[in-house]
């Protein structure tokens, strides 16, 4: 076989094994990764904070066992103890990952299957962050709700596990298996009730179509796997980026590989519920416990966002302009969903699903911009709806009647007249709202102005003119709900049970970040400008 034929039909990169069980895979005389026998110091530790809070959760988990069975104690009740507990351990596993970021330059570790940069510890912070105050929010709803298990508080640490591992994920298998952590966690939070029908409805519903987004997922990394003979994503980078002219004309053209990246990017898709794999999310947020729902609208889409961001932005950026259609089409559709699907809803977590439809569709439709600034925009916009998610889920807990504190749902004539019974929480929840309709001089505003520039950098003039109306649109909900809470007539107005001093703070401390990112955007611009370098190094 001559020279020529033989490159043509070796499509596979190759192993070359070393003394020490070294390797170094190639491909074409190109090293693609060389691994060493023994982990250097820096990539132990560079692991630390995941370690320290995997095991965390299994002391906790000993600890919550132990007491709740002692007899001398009269069984106690472990849930506040367990809450308090997790919110240090997440304060502690943060102060870790603050001085690994201030210590550690951007490294690989366990056979880069792990990666460590900015992108990845900056995400991470914000995980963390939003979980302790996550906590803090549910606190009250939790014992209101009878919901007195201590695994319940486990099972949330787990899914921001999962989100953390997957933030760092830098293979196909290492990301498989922390959706999984994730998932499984969220489809027992969804059915935690269980003496609630509608928990465990939303609980199997979430099981069965969750089960076949990751098998989606798993499908298409096998046809991957079987393309390029690797699932590493630096690899997928060294190979597609670098070497791209050098590679067989079967491998730059396959359709198996680009059907592979389209069930990938199709399961993360279902687990971000952006249209048309959203058809799960208003039932699972209308039938799960209102804690459960508080964390699936907040906690997994930052991390979901950053793992499309390593595998289609970094590892196969070169198939990106062939994936961008399908990327504005799913933008434009959740948009167009979130906006009008919303618009007959009376039911306030249906309204909440509909519209995270619609926030996720902006967020993609920045990232699919392909501009520079593309993923910069869309980790703001990100971070900007989960500030305002946590601000207004605080609302949401703190609106509690007097009469109904274990009603399932919360209707949007439960806000009547909250304006009579507490002034101030009312002009809160208009901020909020105003901000996420994109009002000025909120943050929701610069967010939304930022996708819409980034669109129109892109020459996507007519997609960001239609994203402009379907804004318009959706903004009628959100005035609907202000409007009820400031002029709807009743004959007798609604009793709230008492705020509680944490959520004031945080909705206080919300609410003023809202108004002061606007004013002061420069903060939250450099901080995603430093996330978004990785993206824009490669």
């Amino acid at each position: 076989m001559t020279p020529l034929l033989a490159h043509f039909y070796l499509p596979y990169p190759t192993v070359k094994l070393s003394s020490g069980n070294n390797y170094d895979i190639t491909f074409n005389n190109v090293s693609l990764l060389k691994s060493e026998s023994l982990m250097t110091l820096t990539e132990v530790c560079s692991v630390v904070p995941e370690a320290f809070l995997l095991l965390s959760i299994l002391f906790l988990i000993l600890y919550a066992i132990f007491l709740s069975s002692h007899n001398s104690l009269n069984y106690p009740l472990t849930q506040n103890a367990v809450i308090y507990l997790s919110s240090l351990t997440l304060a502690l596993t943060f102060a870790l990952i603050y001085l690994l970021q201030s210590s550690t330059s951007e490294l690989t570790t366990f056979n880069s299957t792990i990666a460590v940069d900015s992108l990845s510890l900056s995400t991470k912070k914000c995980l963390l962050l939003t979980c302790m105050l996550c906590l803090l929010v549910i606190k009250q709803d939790l014992t209101q709700q009878k919901i007195n298990s201590f695994e319940y508080v486990i099972l949330l640490l787990l899914s921001v596990f999962g989100a953390a591992l997957m933030s760092s994920s830098n293979d196909l298998l290492t990301a498989y298996l922390a959706i999984e952590v994730q998932s499984l966690s969220f489809y027992l939070l969804a059915s935690f009730k269980k003496n609630s029908a509608f928990s465990i409805n939303a609980g199997l519903k979430y099981f069965i179509l969750g089960a076949l987004g990751s098998s989606t997922f798993l499908f298409g990394a096998s046809l991957i796997y079987g393309v390029t003979g690797t699932t590493n994503f630096e690899q997928f980078h060294n190979l597609y980026a670098h070497e791209y002219t050098h590679l067989p004309h079967s491998l730059e053209t396959t359709p198996v590989l680009q059907f592979g990246l389209v069930l990938v990017l199709a399961s993360l898709f279902f687990k971000l519920a952006i249209a048309p794999f959203h058809i799960w999310s208003p039932d699972v947020y209308e039938g799960s416990v209102s804690s459960s729902t508080f964390f699936f609208s907040v906690i997994p889409k930052l991390g979901l966002f950053v793992l499309i961001v390593r595998l289609f932005h970094h590892s196969f950026e070169v198939f990106v302009d062939k994936f961008r259609y399908l990327l504005v089409f799913s933008a434009v559709l959740s948009i167009f969903t979130g906006s009008f699907g919303g618009l007959d809803q009376k039911r306030l977590k249906t309204l909440l699903a509909y519209s995270s439809i619609g926030h996720m569709g902006f967020a993609l439709l920045a990232f699919s911009s392909g501009v520079a600034e593309g993923v910069q925009v869309m980790y703001g916009y990100l971070l900007v709806y989960m500030l305002s998610g946590i601000s207004l889920w605080a609302i949401f807990f703190s609106t509690k009647l007097k009469y109904a504190t274990d009603k399932h749902s919360k209707e949007l004539s439960d806000f009547s007249s909250l304006t009579k019974s507490n002034n101030v929480l009312a002009v809160f929840l208009v901020v909020v709202f105003l901000s996420l309709a994109g009002f000025p001089p909120f943050v929701g505003f610069y967010a939304k102005m930022s996708v819409f520039t980034a669109a129109v950098e892109a020459s996507m003039y007519f997609v960001t003119i239609f994203a402009i109306l379907c804004s318009v649109v959706s903004t009628y909900y959100y005035i609907r709900i202000i409007k009820i809470s400031y002029f709807e007539q009743t004959t007798a107005g609604n009793l709230y049970l008492p705020l509680n001093r944490s959520l004031a703070l945080i909705i206080t401390t919300g609410c003023f970040l809202i108004v002061w990112l606007f004013i002061n955007p420069n903060t939250l611009y450099l901080f995603c400008h430093n996330v978004s370098l990785f993206g824009s190094t490669g």
